[in-house]
């Protein structure tokens, strides 16, 4: 999708110019097979599923500018046995509040607030509740290359979260495309078919969530780097399979106080903080995804 991705800790919707669509709603599922560095025999595994929605609420006649609402949910659960881990499931409800106003036939500015909800829910309280925004430039240079430019602040269980975010959607060939927003995801894409194509893609998560044991924090911490191959089932929906290698991977819990002095992104800064866990071994994350896309103008 990956991606309206606000995705989840820094998912940004895509409601720019990305990769020639604007993705409306998508549904996931991702499951990663885990393992801990222990070398423990124990076989345990997450499940993640999440769902997004954004659209216009309100357009101006010209379409120069619109109001933007939209809603992000996402819930992991893990199942087996983890020596020292006890989460089993935790969730996120992200809405997405913002305006889009479009200074030129070339330059686009859109402003979203991202309150969040990240917890267990065994016991909700409104220390759970996170704040952050973003703003985004875009500027198409002509019809087969464009850029973005992204900045916001997040508030983050693990600290503060600075977003800094490099954009590019450029048409290389009637078959080749790259698109992405950096560091967070990047996609080289091939036309197989008309409706087919394949590639490789990035995708990089830091989020966390509010646990009731102690005021502890689950921090969900990734990079993957994957192929993916992707269908139109329509004009409009579209499914997408990722088999993705986990270069960064931190599933992990951790004391109320012990946090990073800042990250920008999924890139921490400064000395990390320790798990109460057993951390984890790099590995593998398979994932599908159905998404229902526009074309951008």
């Amino acid at each position: 999708m990956p991606a309206l991705l606000l995705k989840a800790g820094l998912l940004v919707p895509n409601i720019g110019y990305a990769q020639g669509y604007v993705e409306g709603i998508g549904l996931s599922y991702e499951v990663l097979p885990l393992q801990q560095k222990s070398g423990s025999e124990a076989t345990f595994r997450a499940d993640v599923f999440r769902a997004n929605i954004i659209a216009p609420v309100a357009v101006a006649a010209d379409t120069s500018h619109a109001f933007l609402a939209g809603l992000n949910l996402e819930a992991l659960h893990f199942s087996g046995s983890r020596p020292g881990f006890a989460v089993q499931n935790v969730y996120g409800i992200t809405p997405v509040l913002g305006y889009r106003q479009r200074l030129s036939a070339r330059t686009e500015l859109t402003a979203l607030a991202l309150p969040s909800l990240n917890s267990d829910l065994r016991e909700v309280r409104g220390a759970d509740v996170t704040w952050g925004g973003v703003l985004r430039a875009a500027y198409r240079a002509n019809p087969r290359r464009a850029y973005r430019l992204t900045v916001g602040y997040r508030q983050q269980f693990y600290g503060p979260q600075y977003v800094l975010l490099l954009g590019l959607d450029w048409r290389l060939g009637e078959r080749w495309r790259a698109f992405g927003d950096l560091p967070t995801t990047f996609n080289i894409s091939y036309a197989a078919t008309a409706k087919v194509n394949v590639g490789f893609n990035l995708n990089g998560i830091n989020t966390a969530y509010r646990l009731l044991n102690n005021d502890q924090y689950f921090q969900y911490q990734q990079a993957h780097y994957g192929l993916f191959a992707e269908t139109y089932l329509s004009s409009h929906w579209a499914v997408r399979a990722t088999a993705a290698y986990a270069g960064i991977r931190r599933l992990d819990v951790f004391a109320k106080d012990d946090q990073w002095p800042a990250t920008i992104d999924y890139i921490g800064l400064g000395t990390a903080p320790t798990p109460l866990n057993p951390r984890l071994e790099k590995g593998l994350a398979f994932r599908l995804a159905l998404s229902y896309r526009v074309p951008a103008p």
